[in-house]
């Protein structure tokens, strides 16, 4: 078990070129839609964990706070921000698997990058893909759309994806992706487009996408029965709430007009604002969100 500033790393067994995906909560996630992705990898194909990062590197706690839950014995506990790495076996693909699940770190993100990048790379994987979702002029009342590209003009055609445009500021997950790209990495990306009216922490459609299209490069989809039956409460839940006020109507009307045009890469900020509109909806999805949990 090698260990070195903050990660602690176990031995792995040998994989067959497995596929790493990669889904950092923070910049590169709108609410938990990628690393809920990620996370029913893990649970569906029994992910072992064999790394694993001290935060105490790479936080400033009073940005990034620490969660207190109550354990089955109603005693408090901290849980601290959490960033680990799973391989699992998939007899039915060709190739094995290895997920990323973390929190984006707010210190020395180019140390985090090499060290997650090298272990990632001693596992000789013969593919990373990262998970994106950002917010888009998209309406919930249509299948959320997902978009991939790479720089690889063979990745691009195997997989049939373009090319990313977009420059501007990034997350830790364009520096992981630099770094690996130098160190010969195949990569490629998926981006879930979130309507962006929806300011809520869990979107089971967008988690439901993106595991869907990573059928292609993994080779298997997870039992989403689940998932899907979330997902059609959820679309429930906002036609309750949007259900009579023709504001919210004609806003998700126009972008049905729209829904399928190619959009550009952009940052959140360079949406049009319906908060004025469609605050009632959130409001609503985030009263039912937090009454479920309590």
């Amino acid at each position: 078990m090698e260990r070195m500033d903050g990660f602690t790393v176990a031995e792995l067994p040998l994989l067959r070129a497995p596929v790493v995906v990669l889904a950092f909560s923070g910049w590169s996630d709108t609410g938990t839609v990628t690393t809920d992705a990620a996370t029913r990898l893990v649970d569906a194909y029994g992910g072992q964990r064999f790394l694993e990062v001290d935060p105490e590197h790479y936080y400033v706690f009073s940005d990034t706070r620490p969660h207190v839950r109550l354990d089955e014995h109603g005693l408090r506990e901290i849980r601290w921000p959490q960033n680990e790495a799973f391989w699992m076996r998939i007899p039915a693909a060709d190739n094995d698997l290895v997920v990323v699940r973390g929190v984006e770190p707010n210190l020395r993100w180019r140390t985090f990058s090499e060290r997650l990048g090298d272990a990632l790379m001693a596992t000789d994987p013969s593919l990373v893909c990262t998970l994106v979702a950002r917010p888009a002029a998209t309406p919930h009342t249509r299948p959320v759309p997902v978009t991939g590209s790479a720089a690889d003009p063979v990745l691009a055609a195997k997989y049939g994806l373009g090319r990313s445009l977009y420059q501007g500021p990034t997350g830790v997950l364009g520096v992981i992706h630099d770094y690996l790209r130098r160190k010969g990495a195949n990569l490629i990306s998926l981006a879930a487009g979130v309507p962006h009216y929806l300011n809520v922490e869990e979107n089971p459609a967008a988690t439901v996408a993106l595991l869907r299209a990573l059928r292609p490069m993994i080779g298997v989809v997870p039992d989403l029965a689940d998932l899907e039956e979330e997902q059609e409460r959820f679309a429930e839940r906002v036609e309750e709430a949007s259900r009579g006020d023709e504001q919210i109507g004609a806003y998700v009307r126009t972008l049905e007009e729209h829904y399928g045009e190619p959009e550009e890469e952009t940052d959140e900020n360079a949406l049009p604002s319906a908060d004025d509109i469609l605050r009632d909806v959130e409001d609503f999805l985030r009263g039912g969100s937090e009454s479920q949990q309590e």
